[in-house]
């Protein structure tokens, strides 16, 4: 970048800043800038609830964050990070929190303060391990981990008991544990591209499941009880590319179980089928779950962008009306 061009870029991000304090914008995006460093006019934007600074060069985060009390949304992705921002543990308000792609190998033990996190995305880091600590962050909802080095998933992960959409995708997982058949709300489950060695056990107490992705794994076995009718809550269980699928009795087994993928052709044949169930069901009690089926299907990166609007503003105040009500006096 030539020194003209850096020059419009940092005074147009200096325009952004100055205009979220003059307006006391909720939302600051920053995101695609190629900064270096946050501004220090970010310090002002005192009342920010979204801040966006992901696809930056960003290698540290100011002290002053830990001012953003009131922060529910900050997207870090696609930085240069080297570990995870302490600062960051002190934002007790947020809800949603990205800081995939960067090189974070370990997350702090005080990451057990963001109790009110909802959404963890911390995909292709080089995470060596969950830490147990997580367990506490018990309003997750969503946890992404995907293209790590896991070896094994802490004891405390069954304490995620809002959990909804847990994906492991491409780490080094050799076994997943029984006590994940308390994760009761579980819908979204993908653990492709691990070393598992035999199907989950908890699979069959997880009744809320509807995607599981075990594909791309070292499966050599099924169990010979109750299986597969014991998977039949399962709306989708792919297990394509694995030993176990060279079997002529699994083949047997699956004939009559379209759920189950065991050969790759099958997936587009069972995504026109879920897809026209929905259209014919449109009023369906599992139309909360066709959100799920779309991201399912393709388990790329998350785009994190604003999506900020007129509408999102007015969410963004509602979020603050509980706050501002204690300096409602009542004349009457």
């Amino acid at each position: 970048m030539n020194i003209v061009d850096q020059f419009l870029r940092n005074n147009y991000i200096l325009a952004i800043c100055e205009d979220a304090i003059c307006k006391k914008s909720f939302t600051l995006n920053l995101s695609h800038f190629k900064m270096t460093e946050v501004p220090d006019l970010v310090e002002k934007c005192e009342v920010l609830l979204k801040l966006f600074l992901n696809r930056n060069q960003l290698t540290r985060m100011p002290s002053f964050m830990i001012k953003f009390t009131s922060l529910q949304i900050l997207t870090l992705d696609y930085n240069q990070l080297s570990e995870f921002p302490r600062e960051l543990c002190q934002l007790i308000s947020l809800k949603s929190l990205n800081i995939s792609c960067n090189a974070i190998a370990k997350l702090p033990r005080e990451i057990c303060q963001l109790t009110q996190l909802e959404t963890f995305w911390c995909n292709n880091t080089g995470l060596l391990e969950l830490p147990e600590e997580l367990g506490n962050c018990d309003r997750l909802e969503t946890l992404g981990a995907r293209g790590n080095l896991l070896q094994h998933l802490p004891a405390s992960i069954s304490r995620l008991r809002r959990l909804r959409w847990l994906t492991l995708e491409n780490n080094r997982l050799t076994t997943i544990p029984d006590s994940l058949a308390e994760l009761t709300n579980l819908v979204h489950f993908n653990v492709k591209s691990n070393r598992l060695t035999c199907l989950p056990n908890c699979l069959r107490h997880l009744k809320k499941l509807q995607y599981v992705f075990l594909n791309c794994n070292c499966i050599s076995t099924y169990p010979t009880d109750d299986f597969p009718k014991s998977l039949e809550h399962i709306r989708m269980l792919n297990i394509c590319d694995n030993p176990v699928c060279g079997l002529p009795s699994l083949h047997e087994k699956l004939k009559e179980h379209n759920n189950i993928l065991y050969e790759s052709n099958q997936q587009e044949d069972v995504t026109n089928n879920d897809l026209a169930e929905q259209e014919n069901n449109p009023d369906d009690e599992d139309e909360e779950y066709q959100t799920d089926w779309e991201n399912s299907v393709e388990t790329s990166d998350l785009d994190s962008t604003d999506s900020s609007s007129p509408e999102n503003n007015l969410e963004d105040i509602s979020i603050l009306i509980p706050e501002l009500s204690r300096y409602i006096t009542n004349f009457s």
